[in-house]
């Protein structure tokens, strides 16, 4: 019996018991002792490291919030809500609205979770529900409501900064006993420190303990559980497992509204905070586990402190920290540090269905086909080639070359999504490297920085960084699947955005380059609009040959078959995961040419070049023109080009502002998802379809 208690323990494992009692030790000197110089010189000034050690304790506790409830309605639910961001800077607005009208810090809680609930039960039985197991269809759809509530609020809101008072009872700072400096007279001086940020962090630990007393301590938690594995066996015991998931739903929701009053408390409310804690709790929950709580608590704090030391003592490299510390655990724990390994739902079937969509779609219908190319598809050679004689330059480049080059960049979605089932978010990413690397390495307004390399030594080792970037961030990814993907290269590429908008000695921080020229090459200023369209033309037309061949390859049917039955391909030897990383160089490839004539194009680059914003974009066109199909990437670019051009004039003809141009393409976008999800081709397809039917 003595084994079995704490002596038992020291007496089985002495030297661990000494390790562990020395390390006690020496974090309560360092803790409650004066710092020596030399400790000083090397880490700082203790009160600056333990003030930065609490920021990220407390920073954590406020993730822990928002991801918890993520965790619990995709961890555990297995529904991909993307709108969670959103439903954290909503519940932010109405609390902030609350308590300035009714003076009380409390009720803006429960008006917030109360909001924010109301939106997650009404997303659950608009979209979850009709949508279960299409966990593609429930990415896009969310993304579409991100899109459209984020822009009302903006709209509502403004782009200002609001604040939510604290009450008084928790305004001031309030001493620790934690030794910070030893006055002359050898009397200690005390860490102060906020008094709200300590309570909201015991709140978020009182939170999360209580959640997870209530998955793995309480009948309702093992019901919940019981409905995530078998659903089908807890509806024939007659539990209301609907109501059970919409009561779970709405109090994930309820926990990112009460967050949003924390965050607008510690920090600010302003457009974007929806999308920077959505990227948080991704993170949070990749490093500590999808579907645990204490995975959640463990990513969070980890989070929260890197991003918080890193501040100290690498403030231009503070995301880039955060980054690693995800690298390192999809590296040796693909499943996170408290995560148990879950086969993830697979893209896979559902790009199947879009791929073999486009391939009835390419059958022969009957047309006259002329050195192996079909009537239409001459027509539309024709006519590009054709298009200086009629277009003026306007149109040529901000039209024309404006789609091609941003349908070479969603071309890569095709290939990876379309042909290997892998829905990647990385591509704009690549392409704004590639971008930045030619005025970094070439020549630009910012000559303190751009190194003034000739034109094509700057392009070939643009473009091979940017390759690289790109495979090794799918070596990456292939390591999960499905939703995991789509959370994974959605981290990696806000991680290259906050990384180029903070670092100012190779991106030049947030005012980026300008004047970057175009070549002159064989005596031609391809700047000029006609020559730019022709070269824009030549390779995007390359870009597209490359992918229609592609899946005719040995290599792309084997893409292809890895989409449809990995488990079959692996076992007819071939290495599905090396394809896969070959399909990411070979998107990457095709971006980083895209990247390159984007930033010839606009003839600068910044970092909401390759933003959160664009990054999404790219899957809106591959998504709208028809992911399945090649030409889908430049359809979904032409609507996108159009749209943002001249909907301008459209909306001010109806009364709304000019910039609701977001909320017009996620109306549409939404509108897609839900009733086409093979894209325009799809709609086109059905159309030419429904006169034969008929007949």
């Amino acid at each position: 019996m003595p084994a079995a208690g704490g002596g038992g323990v020291i007496a089985r494992h002495p030297v661990w018991a000494t390790v562990v009692a020395v390390l006690i030790l020496l974090l309560a000197w360092l803790v409650f002792g004066a710092w020596p110089a030399g400790l000083i010189a090397v880490l700082g000034r203790k009160r600056v490291v333990l003030n930065a050690v609490l920021n990220g304790l407390t920073l954590g506790g406020l993730y822990f919030l928002v991801a918890s409830g993520f965790t619990l309605i995709f961890g555990l639910m297995r529904n991909v809500n993307l709108a969670h961001g959103t439903l954290y800077l909503l519940g932010g607005y109405v609390g902030y609205v609350v308590g300035v009208a009714s003076g009380s810090w409390l009720l803006a809680f429960v008006a917030a979770a109360a909001a924010s609930a109301l939106l997650g039960l009404l997303l659950q039985w608009g979209v979850f529900r009709r949508m279960e197991g299409e966990d593609l269809r429930q990415t896009l759809v969310t993304i579409g409501i991100s899109i459209v509530v984020g822009d009302l609020m903006l709209w509502v809101f403004g782009g200002d900064f609001y604040q939510i008072q604290a009450p008084d009872s928790l305004l001031g700072a309030v001493k620790l006993p934690i030794v910070v400096a030893t006055r002359g007279d050898g009397s200690a001086v005390l860490l102060t420190y906020p008094r709200v940020r300590l309570v909201v962090f015991a709140a978020s630990v009182v939170i999360g303990v209580l959640m997870w007393l209530a998955l793995n301590r309480t009948r309702i938690g093992m019901m919940i559980r019981a409905g995530v594995d078998d659903r089908d066996m807890l509806v024939a015991f007659g539990k209301p497992v609907q109501l059970i998931f919409a009561a779970v739903f709405a109090f994930g929701a309820g926990l990112a509204g009460i967050a949003g009053v924390v965050g607008g408390t510690f920090q600010s409310l302003a457009p974007g905070e929806d999308t920077h804690f959505l990227l948080a709790s991704l993170v949070v929950v990749i490093v500590g586990g999808m579907g645990s709580i204490p995975g959640a608590a463990l990513g969070a704090l980890l989070i929260g402190l890197s991003e918080q030391v890193g501040i100290v003592y690498l403030p231009t490299y503070s995301v880039v920290l955060t980054f690693l510390i995800m690298v390192a655990v999809l590296a040796f724990r693909p499943a996170g540090l408290l995560g148990r390994h879950v086969a993830p739902a697979q893209a896979g079937a559902s790009m199947a269905l879009l791929a073999a969509a486009a391939a009835a779609r390419r059958r022969p219908r009957g047309e006259p086909v002329v050195f192996g190319l079909r009537a239409p598809t001459l027509v539309v050679i024709a006519a590009l080639l054709l298009m200086p004689l009629v277009a003026n330059g306007f149109f040529l480049v901000q039209v024309f070359a404006w789609s091609f080059v941003l349908g070479m960049i969603a071309l890569g979605l095709t290939v990876l999504a379309g042909y290997g089932g892998m829905v990647s978010l990385l591509q704009m990413t690549v392409a704004g490297i590639a971008g930045y690397l030619v005025a970094v390495f070439g020549h630009s307004g910012v000559t303190t920085v751009s190194l003034g390399w000739p034109w094509w030594a700057a392009v070939l080792a643009a473009i091979l960084i940017a390759v690289a970037f790109g495979t090794v961030s799918g070596a990456l990814a292939v390591r999960t699947a499905g939703i995991y993907t789509i959370m994974i290269t959605l981290a990696i590429a806000s991680a290259f955005f906050y990384l180029t908008l903070e670092n100012y000695a190779i991106f030049n921080g947030f005012s980026g380059f300008n004047s970057v020229p175009v070549p002159h090459v064989f005596g031609i200023d391809w700047r000029r609009p006609v020559a730019f369209y022709y070269l824009v033309l030549f390779w995007a037309g390359l870009a597209y040959v490359v992918a229609v061949f592609l899946r005719r390859t040995p290599f792309g049917l084997a893409l292809q078959g890895a989409r449809d039955n990995p488990r079959r391909m692996a076992a007819l030897g071939f290495n599905v995961t090396a394809h896969r990383v070959a399909a990411y160089a070979i998107a990457s490839l095709i971006a980083a040419v895209g990247g390159v004539l984007l930033v010839w194009l606009n003839g600068e680059i910044a970092p909401g070049t390759a933003g959160v914003g664009p990054v999404v974009d790219i899957l809106v066109i591959a998504v709208v023109g028809g992911i399945g199909d090649p030409i889908g990437a430049f359809i979904g670019a032409l609507i996108f080009v159009l749209l943002r051009t001249f909907a301008s004039d459209a909306l001010t003809f109806v009364g709304l502002n000019q910039e609701r141009f977001q909320l017009l393409i996620g109306l549409g976008f939404l509108l897609i998802v839900f009733f086409s999800p093979d894209g325009v081709l799809g709609l086109w397809a059905r159309w030419r379809g429904r006169p034969r039917a008929a007949a």
